[in-house]
């Protein structure tokens, strides 16, 4: 899979992967592991909820982008995260949503300790099948920069 050096990185580029499907049985496991909660648990507890439904849990909805993340093309070099700025979910996401996520390159600068990589700040937005927002957050990467071409 193709990576992107810090080089490589252009501010307010952007980027779409997906779909993802997602389904109840996966709902369902990763709420029972993860966070079991009526409304990620148990189906007839969900359908008497505001919601109406199973809906998957905040981390589930993460690892979802998580998964998207790895298949980006290309994608950031990445050496490490280095945290989030801020993480809104505006809308559940539910049994049957095909969710897809964009990106888009925010700010970059070198690192003040290790000029040999970069921070890049960067907007992720996951939408659903309908193109409604089900998590935004922004992310900040440690990416390195390209190393020397050999001679």
């Amino acid at each position: 899979m193709a990576e992107l050096f810090f080089e490589d990185i252009e501010i307010g580029a952007t980027a779409r992967v997906g779909p993802y499907a997602v389904t109840e049985a996966e709902i369902l496991e990763l709420g029972r592991r993860f966070d079991p909660r009526p409304l990620h648990v148990d189906p007839r507890a969900a359908q008497a909820s505001e919601f109406g439904a199973l809906i998957a849990s905040g981390c589930h909805v993460f690892c979802i982008r998580s998964w998207l993340s790895s298949h980006l093309s290309p994608r950031p070099a990445l050496v490490a995260g280095l945290g989030l700025e801020s993480l809104d979910l505006p809308a559940p996401v539910r049994a049957g949503d095909w969710i897809s996520m964009e990106v888009e390159y925010l700010e970059k600068r070198l690192s003040r300790s290790r000029p040999d990589r970069g921070i890049v700040r960067m907007r992720n937005t996951l939408v659903n099948q309908r193109g409604e927002p089900v998590m935004t957050l922004v992310a900040k990467l440690l990416v390195p920069v390209r190393p020397p071409a050999r001679a």
